[in-house]
């Protein structure tokens, strides 16, 4: 088994009559597609948003980035994507309620028709996490502006915007950098199964769902296989950052 799986020869999917790897390669550009927005939007505007809460704390800004971020934690991703059907995708004409893989094979992967009928997945997932970053980014960020260099910066004359990038963000990417495998893997699959599923985009989650409930071994482990390696890619690159973001960090002859 693992011969195979080192020679790419991962088996053959009855499901979809085609062997498991060029059933991988046709099916995550569809995850990619809208996965990658979610992860860079959310990290950039929720970490912008937290570091905006962590600077002025318990403010009527503060509240309402606070109730945006429990609002998007709580709800279901499934039934808010449904509720986003009726309310949007039904009165509104161009944003399409459904997936149709023909657009961007046709018109490509960045034309406006393949990006309307990308805006409701994109918004669903970007619910839960972006109030995820921000949530935890506030929480990091206060701690950091309790330290005594913050109050030396500060005391320095330091403006607003670097005080809260160069050093109080600085700081507190360390702990931040520990959430993107998680939130990474979270979107591919914990939302991508619902969002692809409401939505039928025929990209990894849908495949893995598909695999599950046609009981095809072969594409159920060469999908898990893929995740795995998300995780284990992941943590190379977060320990990587953890010594470039603090040098004080050292793993020595580990």
């Amino acid at each position: 088994y693992m011969i195979n799986m080192v020679t790419f020869n991962w088996g053959w999917a009855d499901s979809r009559s085609q062997y498991v790897i060029p059933a991988i390669l046709s099916a995550w550009p569809y995850t990619a597609q809208y996965a990658i927005p979610v992860l860079i939007i959310s990290t950039v505007v929720g970490y912008g948003l937290g570091l905006y809460s962590a600077y002025k704390p318990y403010t009527k800004t503060d509240y309402l980035a606070s109730f945006m971020g429990f609002f998007g934690i709580s709800i279901p991703n499934f039934w808010f994507a449904l509720i986003l059907i009726l309310l949007l995708g039904v009165p509104l004409n161009f944003i399409p309620t459904y997936y149709n893989s023909g657009v961007p094979t046709q018109q490509g992967w960045f034309s406006i028709a393949n990006l309307q009928q990308l805006i409701i997945p994109i918004f669903v997932l970007l619910t839960a996490s972006l109030a995820y970053q921000m949530r935890y980014c506030r929480a990091q960020a206060i701690e950091q502006m309790n330290q005594e260099f913050v109050k030396v910066a500060k005391a320095k004359g330091a403006n607003d915007y670097r005080l809260m990038v160069w050093h109080v963000l600085r700081m507190a990417a360390v702990p931040l950098s520990t959430s993107f495998v998680g939130q990474l893997l979270a979107i591919f699959w914990g939302g991508s199964v619902i969002i692809e599923q409401i939505f039928a985009i025929p990209g990894l989650g849908l495949l893995s769902f598909t695999a599950l409930i046609e009981q095809d071994t072969p594409l159920i482990l060469g999908t898990t296989v893929i995740g795995v390696f998300l995780a284990i890619i992941g943590n190379l690159l977060e320990d990587i950052a953890y010594v470039i973001l603090d040098p004080r960090i050292n793993y020595g002859d580990r």
